[in-house]
């Protein structure tokens, strides 16, 4: 179902595998569509009554929801991300590689991760020793950056531990 508050683009690419591996008329993926929308997007019913196709239907709903004039959005909301407190490394790049996504829906996901993804993620990072660290390693993959991330503050975490420890054992 799609209410409205969901990504639109999401939504539509699994309907129309739905309909494809169902193997659907135009006039079923139109019945479905509309059988499948809810909440606010639901009110949208009404004035589809006069929309003679599948086609004029999607596109309708495409105006409504899609993130054409969103995209603009979408880049400011990336260009600011930052590191949320308690916010895991791995929740961010999964955050940072939607926006991008919603930003960016036309580049190719290589193109996508070197030139937004993986910057804003060392951008997005709120501790600058982490950050240092990893530009160091010169990541060339948003995965490498985090791989390096989740291995350095791993060890951050070792050498507090053990200073605390040590600082138990005086």
């Amino acid at each position: 179902t799609f209410d409205g508050s969901g990504s639109w683009e999401t939504f539509r690419v699994k309907f129309e595998m739905w309909a494809d591996y169902n193997k659907w008329t135009e006039q079923d993926k139109r019945i479905h569509l509309v059988s499948a929308l809810t909440g606010s997007a639901a009110e949208i019913i009404p004035s589809c009554q006069d929309v003679p196709t599948y086609a004029h239907l999607l596109d309708k709903l495409q105006r409504r929801y899609g993130s054409e004039h969103r995209y603009d959005i979408y880049r400011a909301q990336l260009s600011v991300r930052r590191q949320k407190t308690n916010e895991s490394l791995p929740a961010l790049c999964d955050d940072l590689e939607k926006l991008a996504i919603r930003a960016y829906p036309d580049s190719t996901a290589e193109a996508r991760e070197a030139m937004v993804t993986l910057p804003a993620f060392m951008n997005a990072l709120t501790d600058d020793d982490l950050r240092a660290e990893i530009w160091r390693q010169k990541p060339k993959t948003l995965r490498d950056a985090l791989s390096e991330a989740l291995r350095a503050e791993a060890y951050a975490d070792s050498r507090r531990v053990r200073s605390r420890d040590l600082d138990r054992e005086r």
